[in-house]
């Protein structure tokens, strides 16, 4: 049952970032771009790069690798781990929804 969740997680956490992701791509692609935005954005995807990487490293050293099951859940686990950065970044770019009658 925990491998199911943390892989439903993941793919919810995916979807997330999917969805975040084509709002700030339109967004962006309609701006001018100056060196200094693309300064910025280069360095914004090496940053959740890196940071995605050690995070996923770090999960990696203790995976369980006599019980099948449990490396199943890991795994899954290591993946988000990776997500996340990528994820905080993109949803903090979007702007949220509104609401127009």
């Amino acid at each position: 049952m925990t491998a199911a969740f943390a892989w439903t997680t993941l793919g919810f956490k995916w979807w997330e970032t999917m969805a975040a992701s084509s709002q700030v791509i339109a967004r962006r692609t309609r701006r001018k771009p100056t060196p200094a935005r693309l300064f910025r954005m280069g360095s914004e995807k090496m940053e959740a790069a890196f940071e995605s990487s050690n995070a996923m490293a770090q999960r990696m050293i203790g995976l369980p690798v006599h019980d099948p099951m449990a490396l199943w859940d890991a795994w899954a686990r290591v993946l988000a781990s990776g997500l996340a950065p990528y994820h905080a970044r993109v949803t903090r770019n979007a702007r949220p929804r509104r609401y127009v009658p």
